[in-house]
């Protein structure tokens, strides 16, 4: 789908809901522009198990979605009665956590009598950067959207890294994807291997600002491979037996572990600039990058793509921190991209049939 300025004169009213994983979130967009963005967080609860329960986070997600929506609509129940389209994850995710957000949003929209609007996660990371305020602002205009495509996103999440081609809305290709392990996935393991908890990975980043590089090597995965897919099992084993042996070895951790954080976020930069730096020269039609998912939150990764993005004069989209994990506000988003081309649903039974796709693509 072509954009235009009046096309995105719209702008429908849209509940947005994600239970994917480990958060319970509900937002409310006018079109592009947030007005609430409500998350109930139970990564405390899942420490102690060193990741997330998926049993144990549907109840809790069970347990908190009322609360969750009412805040979102500032505790006015009526005000369902102005949305105009429910959103919704519909995949990938763990698949029973999936299910509660599905049935919280098709409850709705059958009671309502409301369009309902299946929602894959990974569009919803793939559009978080074209976020707005609640008075407009944000890093991507209308102007610059419509003038954004071709373009490449770059998706970094706990269970996804991958780089998408889009041609224009509603229009994608996967040109390359994670073979094993995703980079976040990566970044927590090599936590839990240094001890630090769940979650491990913004530690690791953390610690790597203090380390220096080149005291502590990782070889970069998938370097010469000459396609765009990802591998990152390799790494996490290279670090655990890197770890095993500065350890046998009695080394004081506090001497090796911010250079071994270091080596390993180096490593990883290095991966996904090799990866990014092959699809623009493979694309060289593209004008933007897109990035999205949690892996995001560490900046220096961020900034690294943003220097390859103005080293081929590219527009280089990032979403606001607080839309870069999971949240709903991103699926607001997607809501909203998928209206514009009249991807909704409005007959019951349609919506009835709709069903939770853990391992969906785009």
């Amino acid at each position: 789908m072509v954009l235009t300025k009046e096309i995105l004169k719209q702008k429908p009213l849209i509940l947005g809901i994600d239970t994917s994983c480990d958060d319970t979130s509900v937002a409310l967009l006018r079109g592009r522009e947030v007005i609430t963005s409500e998350l109930s967080s139970q990564t405390e609860l899942h420490t102690e198990f060193g990741g997330v329960v998926p049993d144990l986070a549907k109840r809790l997600h069970e347990q908190n979605i009322d609360e969750v929506y009412n805040r979102a609509l500032n505790n006015n129940p009526g005000m369902i009665n102005n949305v105009d389209y429910i959103a919704v994850t519909t995949g990938p995710g763990l698949a029973i956590d999936l299910e509660v957000g599905i049935k919280y949003a098709k409850e709705l929209a059958l009671r309502y009598n409301k369009p309902f609007v299946p929602i894959n996660h990974m569009e919803g990371h793939m559009f978080s950067s074209l976020l707005l305020n609640s008075k407009g602002k944000g890093l991507v205009s209308d102007e610059k959207l419509i003038d954004s495509f071709p373009a490449l996103a770059l998706l970094m999440s706990g269970k996804h890294t991958e780089i998408i081609y889009i041609k224009e809305i509603g229009k994608y290709k996967k040109l390359g994807q994670t073979l094993d392990d995703a980079a976040g996935e990566a970044f927590d393991k090599v936590g839990r291997i240094l001890n630090f908890g769940y979650p491990g990975g913004p530690v690791v980043s953390e610690f790597a600002k203090r380390g220096k590089s080149g005291n502590i090597v990782f070889t970069t995965p998938m370097k010469n491979s000459k396609d765009l897919n990802f591998s990152y099992s390799g790494i996490k084993t290279a670090a655990l037996y890197k770890s095993k042996e500065l350890r046998e070895k009695g080394i004081p951790e506090r001497e090796w572990i911010y250079d071994f954080c270091r080596g390993f976020v180096d490593a990883i930069i290095d991966s996904v600039i090799i990866k990014l730096k092959l699809a623009i020269e493979k694309n060289p039609e593209v004008k933007s990058i897109f990035v999205g998912g949690g892996v995001f939150n560490s900046e220096e990764i961020l900034r690294s793509v943003g220097r390859l993005g103005k080293e081929y004069s590219l527009n280089f989209y990032y979403p606001e921190i607080e839309y870069r994990s999971d949240n709903a506000a991103m699926i607001g988003i997607a809501g909203y991209v998928n209206i514009l081309q009249d991807k909704y649903l409005s007959k019951k039974e349609d919506i009835e049939s709709v069903d939770r796709d853990p391992r969906l693509s785009l």
